[in-house]
């Protein structure tokens, strides 16, 4: 079906610039009040209402070169006459979640096929209502800019729109809208630092607030995952998590449904006293359907139960690292995500959908970008490697071939660029800029990027496993018989330590991680003798969070031998988190302290009892 064929993509007769607003209103009368469609897309973010209810929000991440629409049925929130009213947020900068491009809108609303409305210059439009358009303050390089609303300032009048020249080859969002769930109780606290609202458990969602000023005011809310010293560690180095209201004399009702939040607790700020009817996150997730599992241990059981939290914690337009720090999607992390929400949901148009965004990512080196979408141009190779896990998993789990259709140009670019790198031993080297060469967030797991001009060439050994388990898969996927024994062959003999009857990490580093050595038994260059070493060697780097499933895998290769093992470490490095109050599970077991006090208390990634509980606890 044709869409937008007589709508127009329009902005603001004000200039945008980069973290602006604009505000757009339209009438429209239905006749029968049956089978109406509003449809949009933007640059960048969008609410949508239809008569001041909220029926829509949040543009389905995409690309300038790919971009989405939403279908939304607006029937139930019709009535003869109706005003539609849309506010877009432009963020104008590239981050790890945004690639940069013109601002615009774009809908028609639609009632029984027919078009009844569509934008246009004649659509009404302002751009200063509140939000102060070009406020520049960081909360994090992957999240880019806050936001300041002034509720003093008498709006501008509405006035024509004006067209601008954007892309009508436009997609049909292939998942579900996000949901806002009805607001969960606070806790109201005065400190020596202000005012405390704790909001139970980690929250992801949007602020509201309903308070009363004595004046007019300046108000901070910093936003946070956990409590330092009795406050909200909001600013944290160059990071800085906080948004900034300017409340009026009286009563102040507010709420921002662009810029999405996420922590268990709320610093407030303010000159002079306020009264507080509320003030809290609204609650946003995708919609899932929930597979219910028991078990017999209390323990398992809030294990499980917290790691499906975490899981749908991380789950918006597409899978998220961590909803507080990033909001990004990476490769490495919803690997593990995809894999566990096979079994914590009945739902898998979502990990399709992330593979189909991941997939436009393809970058002119012929390797994955970091995120998708993303600004930044910084790819991790090893990451590259991990995406044909997904993909496989994808097919294995769902039986749906059709991805392969879709995604299989990637794939064979990726497999063709990693061939193109590698060198007449049969290795892969450490690439140079503007590759990053990471693996994990431990001693060794992140030697960084080599200077172009650099002739030292170093060989990581996880990126050469990595690629192994890749091609496997790869060629079993598309029915390739293919001879890795040279490229094994080239690995042992670079990094097989005799002496210490372990894999080295790099041709310029002795030292050797449970990561590593469980990749090389996966690729089969190991035995129960190395399984052993991964377990008791007190030298041996240990794997983090995010990579225990390598780990895990490895040790599962030997039937049930490890079983047991393996659930006793689940067990004891989750029961730490959960002893320590953890409502979700943590990016790494350090918990907040980790990354100079950035460390995320929600990390998608450490979902992973979900999937080793279904498989180890029939």
């Amino acid at each position: 079906m044709d869409v937008f064929n007589k709508a127009k993509w329009i902005w603001t007769k004000t200039p945008a610039i980069s973290n602006c607003y604009g505000e757009f209103t339209a009438d429209f009368a239905v006749k029968e009040l049956k089978d109406v469609k509003l449809r949009l897309s933007c640059d960048s973010i969008y609410v949508a209402f239809v008569n001041e209810q909220i029926v829509g929000l949040s543009q389905c991440a995409d690309f300038p070169h790919y971009k989405y629409y939403d279908e939304i049925d607006v029937t139930k929130y019709c009535k003869e006459k109706n005003t539609l009213r849309i506010i877009v947020w432009y963020t104008g900068i590239d981050t790890q979640i945004y690639i940069k491009d013109d601002a615009g809108l774009i809908f028609e609303v639609e009632e029984n096929g027919s078009v009844i409305l569509t934008s246009g210059e004649n659509t009404l439009s302002r751009s200063e209502f509140g939000y102060k358009s070009g406020f520049s303050k960081q909360i994090t390089s992957q999240l880019g800019d806050s936001y300041i609303f002034d509720n003093t300032v008498t709006p501008l009048s509405f006035e024509d729109s004006v067209t601008v020249n954007k892309t009508k080859d436009l997609h049909k969002r292939p998942i579900s809208l996000m949901i806002l769930e009805d607001r969960r109780p606070i806790t109201i606290k005065n400190t020596a630092e202000g005012i405390l609202i704790d909001l139970g458990r980690e929250t992801a969602g949007y602020l509201e607030l309903d308070i009363e000023s004595e004046c007019d005011q300046h108000i901070l809310f910093g936003y946070g995952e956990h409590i330092v010293d009795g406050k909200v560690r909001y600013i944290i180095g160059e990071r800085n998590f906080s948004v900034e209201f300017i409340a009026k004399k009286g009563k102040n009702v507010f709420a921002n449904y662009l810029r999405r939040l996420a922590g268990r607790y709320i610093e407030i700020h303010c000159e002079h006293e306020i009264k507080i009817n509320y003030v809290g996150l609204r609650p946003a997730y995708y919609p899932v359907e929930k597979i219910e599992k028991k078990f017999d241990s209390e323990l398992d059981q809030k294990i499980y139960d917290i790691s499906v939290e975490t899981l749908l914690l991380c789950m918006h337009e597409h899978y998220e690292d961590c909803p507080w720090r990033e909001q990004a999607l990476y490769t490495m992390d919803s690997r593990n995500q995809m894999l566990c929400g096979y079994y914590a949901y009945k739902n898998t148009e979502f990990q399709r959908h992330n593979l189909v965004l991941i997939s436009k990512s393809i970058n002119k080196e012929g390797l994955l970008c970091i995120c998708a979408p993303s600004g930044f141009d910084l790819p991790i190779p090893s990451f590259s490697c991990a995406y044909f896990f997904q993909v496989y998993e994808y097919v294995k789990y769902t039986g749906d071939k059709t991805l392969l259709d879709e995604v299989s140009p990637v794939l064979h670019t990726i497999i063709n660029t990693f061939k193109r790198f590698t060198h007449e031993n049969n290795l892969i080297p450490r690439l140079p800029y503007p590759f990053w060469n990471f693996f994990e967030w431990n001693d060794g797991g992140n030697p960084g990027q080599l200077a172009p001009d650099n002739k030292d060439v170093q060989y990581d050994i996880t990126l050469n496993l990595m690629f192994i388990k890749a091609l496997r898969l790869y060629n079993e996927m598309f029915g390739i018989v293919e001879d890795d024994s040279a490229r094994l062959q080239a690995i042992k003999d670079t990094f097989y330590m005799e002496d210490k009857g372990v894999y080295k990490l790099a041709t310029d580093n002795e030292k050797y991680s449970q990561l590593c050595n469980a990749l090389a038994i996966s690729c089969g260059l190991g035995n129960e003798e190395l399984a052993d070493k991964i377990l008791n060697d007190k030298d041996m780097i240990t794997a983090t969070l995010s990579m225990r499933v390598f780990v895990y895998d490895a040790l599962l290769s030997f039937g049930d031998k490890y079983k047991q093992t393996i659930l006793d470490d689940i067990r004891a490095r989750y029961k730490k988190m959960i002893d320590a109050g953890a409502t979700s599970f943590w990016e790494t077991e350090l918990g907040e302290a980790d990354f100079d006090g950035a460390g995320s208390l929600c990390h998608g990634w450490s979902a992973i009892p979900i999937y080793y509980f279904n498989i180890l606890l029939k």
